[in-house]
């Protein structure tokens, strides 16, 4: 009798240590991630790393970096004259998520973002709008910068490929505020006549790079990041 309530015992002593080891794989704390879109996908590349961290089943906070200059460039910002020799990029992302379905091996969550942006180059031999005076100009050279402000809120599928690996996709709509400056402009010459170029079969906005002072409106975000969990 001793002997069978020791094998019991040790039965439900192993069975709940298999649970947990279980329970233990499928749980995860951390999350770091990289945007595939950023560096691909975008006019003004750079390339994001972020950092997610859960606080309870259901709030997590992110934190995201990126950076891009022309050196480290992959995608066709160069070639499409959008990125200069000093284009440089520094942007900032926090993030809160809440996890609508914290028991799901597929995660659906909801997060609202903040953005932060600030993009510099310099060009030569172009033209720029300027919002104020409805204005076109050319010119010989100039040094651009731009500001962006943004808050977005944005819906989240996790798809799991392996226990660590996996991938995030993200998309959401919001609003932003932009501040382009072009300064020390040299040779500026106003034109009254200037035509934007054609610069592909589909319309493309090259506001953020051509319209010079401030521009509020709506922001759409999209993107897929390879995450990895532990």
């Amino acid at each position: 009798m001793k002997s069978s309530y020791i094998l019991i015992s040790f039965v439900i002593l192993f069975t709940n240590f298999t649970f947990a080891q279980e329970k233990s794989i499928d749980e995860f704390n951390s999350i770091i991630t990289l945007s595939t879109f950023s560096p691909i996908v975008n006019y003004a590349p750079r390339w994001n790393l972020g950092y997610i961290r859960k606080i309870d089943k259901r709030y997590w906070l992110g934190f995201e970096l990126g950076y891009g200059n022309k050196n480290i460039s992959v995608n066709f910002a160069e070639k499409g004259g959008y990125i200069k020799n000093d284009y440089k990029i520094f942007e900032i992302k926090p993030e809160i998520y809440y996890d609508l379905k914290p028991k799901s091996k597929l995660k659906h969550l909801l997060s609202l973002e903040f953005q932060y942006v600030k993009h510099t180059d310099k060009f030569n031999n172009s033209w720029y709008y300027d919002l104020d005076s409805k204005t076109y100009f050319k010119f010989d050279s100039a040094e651009y910068q731009r500001i962006k402000y943004g808050i977005g809120i944005n819906y989240n599928l996790i798809y799991n490929i392996t226990k660590n690996l996996a991938l995030l996709q993200k998309a959401g709509i919001g609003f932003r505020k932009r501040d382009v400056l072009y300064s020390n402009v040299i040779n500026r010459i106003e034109d009254e006549n200037f035509e934007e170029p054609d610069s592909s079969v589909i319309p493309v906005s090259n506001g953020f790079l051509r319209d010079n002072g401030i521009n509020n409106s709506f922001n759409f975000n999209l993107d897929l990041k390879i995450i990895y969990k532990f």
